[in-house]
């Protein structure tokens, strides 16, 4: 891997723990929910850079869910299910790795700035569903049935809770964020002829 994509990597790292811890510390504020903060660079990453570097950026997110997860297991019975790098590390990884995948696949012959927005629209979404549902379909397959503090993990839990509010306000903001943030550097990419 080129030099210049190891630092790359590294800057998106940071912003996947800033952004991870960021959420988490939201959460234990009373947010009654947890965004997925940290999959907004591995977006960003896998759509600038491709899906390689989208999947290394994964796997520091899954890193970071999984030690988070780690850390919460002793008071969230819960979390010990999101220890389990099945659960917590691959999908991220694939996260990069289709959104890198679908952003390359569709940015080939778009040149209007609306096909590029539309392209990275599309991209975003293709991440943000990868991550749910094979997050949840991992956390189902290890938790289905289990009972944490009165909660029996099931379908009608993973709806209500998780779907309802987590992914609606993922995909309407990441859907807003993720595109202004690529097509800008895109744009700053090309206006100064320079490579990041």
């Amino acid at each position: 891997m080129k030099s210049k994509n190891l630092a790359f990597i590294g800057i998106f790292a940071a912003l996947v723990i800033v952004l991870q811890a960021i959420a988490e510390i939201t959460r234990l504020l009373g947010l009654p929910m947890s965004l997925a903060l940290g999959l907004i660079p591995v977006l960003v990453a896998a759509q600038l850079k491709g899906p390689k570097v989208g999947a290394a950026v994964g796997l520091v997110f899954g890193l970071t869910s999984m030690t988070l997860a780690l850390i919460a297991a002793a008071s969230m019975p819960i979390a010990r299910v999101t220890v389990n790098p099945l659960v917590s590390v691959v999908p991220r990884i694939l996260v990069g790795v289709v959104c890198g995948g679908v952003y390359k696949l569709s940015a080939r012959n778009a040149v209007s700035k609306p096909r590029r927005i539309f392209n990275s629209v599309a991209a975003t979404l293709s991440g943000i569903i990868t991550n749910t549902a094979l997050y949840l379909g991992m956390f189902l397959a290890f938790a289905y049935g289990r009972t944490f503090e009165e909660t029996t993990i099931d379908f009608k839990w993973v709806l209500a809770s998780v779907v309802a509010l987590n992914t609606v306000v993922e995909v309407v903001a990441f859907t807003l964020i993720v595109p202004a943030v690529v097509i800008s550097v895109e744009n700053w990419r090309k206006g100064n002829g320079k490579q990041i």
